[in-house]
C-alpha cells in the first residue's frame, strides 16, 4: 500500500520514540547528557584531526564538526562495550515498519540494486545489518545469491526464516566460505564508529570488480542544514558519523576505494515546508512534497546531491 503523508510521519514518530526510549537509562538527568562512564573522546573519523566546532546537543549526545574536513560526528561517543549492550537490547520497530510492505522501501532497494548492477555482475550479495531480510528478498528476486549479517536477535531470526544465509555475529568474527560481488549497508554505515576499518575489511571480501554499496544520511542534505538539531538525522547515539559528499569521498580515497556512482534519495521537501511554515517538521499539515515554492524542486535538489540520503557505490582503485 502507498502511505499518506500523515501515515508516513506517524511511522517515523513511532520509530523515533522507540529509539529515544532506549536512550533513557544512559542519560544523566542532571544535565541531559549521556553518563560519562559510557563514553570516550575521539578524533575525526575521516581525517583523524582533533580540532572541532561544537554544533549542538541532541537526546543525550553532542554533535561536532571537524575544522579540517567538515565531517559531522558525535563526540564523545559510546564505547564499544556500551554500544554492543545498547544494540543487543535495542527495539525492532524498523523491521516491523518495513514488514508492513510499503513500496517506499521497495523503491529505494531497487534503485540501489540498479546502481550496483551497473558496475557488478550478479552473484553473491552480502547485506550487513540486514534486519528482517526484506532487501535480501528483493535481491533474490533479481537472481542474486543472498547472505546477511544481523546483530539484533529478533530480526536475525526473521531473516533466517526467509531462507537467507544469515549470521548473528560481528562482521570481523565471521569466516565466510565465499567472496562477494556486492556488499551492501542500508542505513548502517552511519552507526559504525571506525568506517575506515570496516571499508578496508569489506574490500578484502570482494571478488575482483566487486562493489560496496552504502545508503547513508547526508549531512549535506538541505533538510539537515535547515532543520539542524530538529532533524531526525541527529539522534545523539546511533548516528555517530554523518558523512557528506566530500567526506565520504575522502574516506573512500583513504581506503583505496573510488566512488563509481553517487546519488541522493528522499527529498524531505514536505518536512522542510512544514518547518518553514512554523509547524512541527514531521507532523505538520503541509502536503507539498514536490517543491519549496520559489526555491527548488525535488529533481533540482537531487541533481545538486542535496537529498536526505546518499546512495554510494564504491569500487577498488586500480
Amino acid at each position: 500500500m502507498n502511505l499518506t503523508v500523515k501515515e508516513l510521519h506517524d511511522q517515523r514518530k513511532k520509530l523515533w520514540n522507540a529509539s529515544i526510549a532506549s536512550h533513557e537509562k544512559y542519560i544523566n538527568p542532571e544535565n541531559g547528557l549521556f553518563q560519562t562512564q559510557f563514553l570516550e573522546n575521539r578524533n575525526c573519523p575521516v581525517c583523524s584531526q582533533g580540532e572541532y566546532i561544537a554544533l549542538f546537543a541532541k537526546e543525550g549526545g553532542q554533535y561536532v564538526k571537524c575544522v579540517s574536513c567538515s565531517m559531522v560526528y558525535v563526540n564523545p561517543v559510546f564505547t564499544d562495550q556500551a554500544l554492543n549492550d545498547y544494540y543487543d537490547k535495542n527495539h525492532s520497530v524498523q523491521a516491523e515498519l518495513v514488514e508492513d510492505g510499503d513500496p517506499f522501501y521497495e523503491k529505494l532497494y531497487n534503485k540501489g540494486l540498479d546502481s550496483i548492477e551497473k558496475y557488478s555482475s550478479k552473484g553473491n550479495i552480502l547485506d550487513i545489518g540486514c534486519s528482517s531480510g526484506i532487501f535480501l528478498d528483493i535481491a533474490r528476486e533479481r537472481t542474486w545469491k543472498t547472505w546477511g549479517v544481523e546483530l539484533n536477535v529478533q530480526e536475525y531470526s526473521m531473516a533466517c526464516k526467509r531462507g537467507h544465509h544469515v549470521y548473528n555475529q560481528l562482521l570481523e568474527k565471521i569466516k565466510f566460505e565465499t567472496r562477494f560481488n556486492a556488499i551492501t549497508l542500508w542505513d548502517v554505515f552511519e552507526h559504525i564508529k571506525d568506517g575506515a576499518f570496516y571499508l578496508n575489511m569489506m574490500k578484502k571480501m570482494l571478488f575482483e570488480k566487486g562493489v560496496i554499496f552504502l545508503q547513508i544520511p547526508s549531512s549535506d542534505s538541505l533538510a539537515a542544514r535547515i532543520l539542524q538539531e530538529k532533524c531526525n538525522m541527529f539522534d545523539g547515539l546511533e548516528h555517530v558519523n554523518l558523512y557528506g559528499v566530500n567526506t565520504i569521498k575522502q574516506l573512500a580515497d583513504k581506503c583505496g576505494l573510488k566512488i563509481l556512482d553517487i546519488q541522493t534519495v528522499i527529498s524531505e521537501i514536505g518536512v522542510i515546508n512544514n518547518y518553514l511554515n512554523y509547524e512541527d517538521p514531521y507532523l505538520g499539515s503541509i502536503d507539498n512534497k514536490i517543491n519549496i515554492p520559489g526555491l527548488i524542486d525535488e529533481a533540482q535538489l537531487n541533481e545538486r546531491l542535496m537529498g536526505y540520503k546518499l546512495q554510494v557505490v564504491l569500487g577498488e582503485m586500480k
